[in-house]
Protein backbone atom coordinates (compact mmCIF):
# COMPACT_ATOMS: atom_id res chain seq x y z
CA UNK A 1 0.00 0.00 0.00
CA UNK A 2 1.33 3.71 -1.14
CA UNK A 3 -1.26 5.82 -0.16
CA UNK A 4 -5.18 4.88 1.54
CA UNK A 5 -7.83 7.55 2.49
CA UNK A 6 -11.03 7.12 3.97
CA UNK A 7 -14.15 9.32 4.37
CA UNK A 8 -17.16 8.81 6.66
CA UNK A 9 -20.99 9.76 6.83
CA UNK A 10 -24.00 9.30 8.12
CA UNK A 11 -26.63 8.33 5.97
CA UNK A 12 -30.83 8.83 6.15
CA UNK A 13 -31.81 6.73 9.25
CA UNK A 14 -28.58 7.09 11.21
CA UNK A 15 -26.72 4.28 10.51
CA UNK A 16 -22.82 4.89 9.17
CA UNK A 17 -20.90 4.51 6.03
CA UNK A 18 -17.35 4.44 5.20
CA UNK A 19 -15.22 4.64 1.80
CA UNK A 20 -11.89 3.56 1.52
CA UNK A 21 -9.57 4.65 -1.53
CA UNK A 22 -6.35 2.85 -1.22
CA UNK A 23 -4.01 3.19 -4.18
CA UNK A 24 -6.74 4.13 -6.25
CA UNK A 25 -9.12 1.38 -5.67
CA UNK A 26 -12.63 2.47 -3.64
CA UNK A 27 -13.79 0.22 -1.61
CA UNK A 28 -17.22 0.96 0.28
CA UNK A 29 -18.95 -0.56 3.34
CA UNK A 30 -22.21 0.59 4.88
CA UNK A 31 -24.76 -0.13 7.55
CA UNK A 32 -22.77 0.71 10.39
CA UNK A 33 -24.48 1.02 13.91
CA UNK A 34 -22.11 4.34 14.84
CA UNK A 35 -19.53 6.15 14.01
CA UNK A 36 -16.93 4.72 16.07
CA UNK A 37 -17.86 0.94 14.64
CA UNK A 38 -17.30 2.66 11.25
CA UNK A 39 -14.15 4.21 12.42
CA UNK A 40 -13.01 0.67 13.96
CA UNK A 41 -13.45 -0.91 10.60
CA UNK A 42 -11.59 2.08 8.75
CA UNK A 43 -8.92 1.41 10.76
CA UNK A 44 -8.79 -3.00 10.54
CA UNK A 45 -8.62 -2.64 6.87
CA UNK A 46 -6.01 -0.20 6.42
CA UNK A 47 -4.22 -2.18 9.04
CA UNK A 48 -5.03 -5.01 6.81
CA UNK A 49 -4.61 -4.16 3.90
CA UNK A 50 -0.89 -2.26 4.75
CA UNK A 51 0.70 -5.93 5.90
CA UNK A 52 -0.68 -8.07 2.82
CA UNK A 53 0.19 -9.33 -0.13
CA UNK A 54 -1.78 -7.61 -3.07
CA UNK A 55 -1.31 -10.51 -5.70
CA UNK A 56 -5.07 -11.04 -5.40
CA UNK A 57 -6.29 -7.82 -6.10
CA UNK A 58 -8.18 -6.88 -8.86
CA UNK A 59 -8.42 -3.56 -10.67
CA UNK A 60 -11.49 -1.19 -10.32
CA UNK A 61 -13.69 -2.48 -13.16
CA UNK A 62 -13.65 -0.15 -16.27
CA UNK A 63 -17.38 -1.38 -17.80
CA UNK A 64 -18.87 0.10 -14.69
CA UNK A 65 -18.56 1.98 -11.18
CA UNK A 66 -19.57 -1.40 -9.03
CA UNK A 67 -17.11 -1.39 -5.95
CA UNK A 68 -14.62 -3.60 -4.77
CA UNK A 69 -15.28 -6.08 -2.02
CA UNK A 70 -12.54 -7.54 0.42
CA UNK A 71 -13.00 -11.68 0.26
CA UNK A 72 -10.71 -13.46 2.71
CA UNK A 73 -9.74 -17.35 1.90
CA UNK A 74 -11.98 -19.67 3.75
CA UNK A 75 -8.71 -21.97 3.41
CA UNK A 76 -5.60 -20.22 4.48
CA UNK A 77 -6.48 -16.67 4.76
CA UNK A 78 -5.23 -15.10 2.17
CA UNK A 79 -7.13 -12.00 1.17
CA UNK A 80 -8.34 -9.70 -2.20
CA UNK A 81 -9.70 -6.80 -3.17
CA UNK A 82 -12.45 -8.61 -6.09
CA UNK A 83 -14.57 -7.18 -8.22
CA UNK A 84 -18.32 -7.53 -7.04
CA UNK A 85 -19.52 -7.14 -10.98
CA UNK A 86 -19.68 -9.85 -13.83
CA UNK A 87 -17.68 -7.55 -16.18
CA UNK A 88 -14.51 -9.65 -17.14
CA UNK A 89 -12.76 -13.07 -16.50
CA UNK A 90 -12.41 -15.48 -13.47
CA UNK A 91 -11.72 -14.09 -9.81
CA UNK A 92 -8.68 -14.62 -7.76
CA UNK A 93 -10.99 -15.62 -5.04
CA UNK A 94 -13.83 -17.51 -5.98
CA UNK A 95 -16.94 -18.79 -3.97
CA UNK A 96 -17.35 -23.21 -4.79
CA UNK A 97 -19.91 -24.71 -2.68
CA UNK A 98 -20.73 -21.70 -0.42
CA UNK A 99 -16.59 -21.55 0.55
CA UNK A 100 -13.89 -18.93 -0.58
CA UNK A 101 -11.14 -19.60 -2.10
CA UNK A 102 -8.00 -18.28 -3.03
CA UNK A 103 -5.72 -20.00 -6.37
CA UNK A 104 -3.52 -21.99 -4.19
CA UNK A 105 -6.29 -23.68 -2.26
CA UNK A 106 -8.72 -24.24 -4.62
CA UNK A 107 -10.27 -27.76 -5.13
Amino acid sequence: MKQGTAHLWSEPGGRWAIRIEIDGVFYTERDYVDAASASCAIAQILRQHAERSTDTDEEACEECEDPLDLMVCSQCGADGFVRTCEHGGARPIRSVDGALYCPSCRP
